[in-house]
């Protein structure tokens, strides 16, 4: 994590709605949260790709992002694939890309690291 534009974008697309920070804003606008990784719970059709997507956009819905497009793909049976370019207004073009590997993400809910001895 560092302090640029990419933070920020993780930022917004992997805290849930009612993150307990939110409690510390008294204005709703500064709330953050989206459902961009709970779209990721459904099983994998065509309509859950265009919703990752839509999750995608509407959590960088804001002017500090600018432009924002999301490409959703299936390379693999138990792989999600999600390439985010942000354009936004003055700056380079950022590209994320986000993977959901089922075996892995398996693999971390079954032994999570911060459960695991050191």
């Amino acid at each position: 994590m560092d302090q640029g534009l990419e933070n920020l974008a993780l930022i917004s697309l992997f805290s849930r709605p009612g993150w307990a920070g939110n409690d510390l804003f008294a204005d709703p606008s500064e709330k953050i949260g989206s459902d961009f990784e709970q779209s990721f719970e459904q099983p994998i059709t065509l309509s859950a790709l265009n919703d990752i997507r839509d999750a995608a956009k509407k959590a960088l819905d804001s002017s500090i992002f600018g432009k924002v497009s999301a490409d959703v793909s299936n390379p693999t049976a138990d792989r999600v694939s999600v390439v985010i370019t942000i354009e936004p207004p003055g700056q380079d073009i950022k590209t994320l890309l986000v993977e959901k590997n089922g075996e892995n993400w398996i693999a971390q809910k079954l032994s999570p690291a911060n459960e695991r001895e050191l």
